[in-house]
């Protein structure tokens, strides 16, 4: 028998490292030491059943244990809005550690033993495998999160917002969202127009060829707010010695938003 850790170590579901969410953002409950695994999803229509069902019955209670383990401390599944039948992926799980040793060594026979102990890991590979395709994994780690609490029941949607920085901009552009934007974020939250608000950078993987470097990411507790976003009361109270236009320019100058998604909490578990 192949030993449970070469099993999980050859699946990509299980060794993705990276990048939440009904009154706070997991991206805005993180603090800056917590790397976040995400792995987007593409499921085909006639297997969503089959795939929440694995992820739900067989996977989630997995997470719990491994957040008993101390290796995370939060696990998400999304729906990602608006997705047809061309789109690359159409679900998002994300997990959050708030120790970088865990990323080694995420899994143990143990924890298997202790949820599923009828269970053979081959058959959990074998239905996750079947239920969708892990079309790729990434690792964020957090710089920058609006409101600065610990981790809290996660908001119902996540804009997800795709940055592209140029070579040599990213200091001044985890400036500028840091220093300008962040405190604009925190206003709104203040004021109930958004739940929470991040800004995570990717970690791997990264070369010259990819298309984004930066995650920015507003969470919402109602879908209504998603379309009524407006920052100019919130800057003016927070920067009333700054010229919003100028600074919409200079942002515009640091980042190009390459796309934006929307997606909708489907279950969670956090520490």
């Amino acid at each position: 028998m192949v030993p449970i850790n070469v099993l999980f170590r050859k699946n990509t579901y299980l060794l993705s490292l990276l990048l939440v969410i009904s009154t706070s953002s997991i991206f805005c409950q993180v603090s800056p030491s917590l790397f976040i695994v995400a792995d987007y999803m593409k499921v085909q229509p006639g297997l969503v059943g089959e795939y929440l069902e694995v992820e739900q019955t067989i996977w989630k209670p997995l997470h719990q244990q491994r957040i008993t383990h101390g290796i995370i401390v939060g696990w998400y599944l999304y729906a990602v809005s608006f997705a047809g039948s061309g789109s690359e992926f159409n679900y998002v799980v994300l997990n959050l550690y708030d120790d970088q040793k865990n990323l080694e060594n995420p899994w143990s026979a143990e924890i298997l033993a202790q949820v599923h102990p009828k269970m053979e890991a081959q058959e959990i590979m074998t239905r996750t495998n079947q239920s969708r395709v892990n079309v790729r994994s990434e690792l964020f780690y957090s710089i920058a999160v609006a409101p600065e609490i610990p981790l809290a029941e996660p908001a119902a949607y996540l804009q997800v917002n795709y940055m592209k920085v140029d070579p040599g901009m990213q200091n001044d552009y985890e400036k500028l969202e840091s220093e300008i934007w962040q405190p604009v974020h925190n206003e709104l939250v203040n004021n109930k127009r958004t739940a929470g608000w991040g800004l995570w950078a990717v970690l791997f993987p990264r070369g010259a060829d990819r298309s984004y470097q930066y995650c920015t990411l507003n969470a919402f507790s109602d879908f209504s707010y998603v379309f009524d976003l407006n920052y100019a009361n919130s800057f003016s109270i927070v920067h009333a010695d700054k010229d919003l236009e100028e600074t919409l320019k200079l942002t515009r100058e640091t980042r190009t938003i390459v796309s934006t998604e929307l997606w909708e909490l489907i279950d969670y578990e956090i520490k």
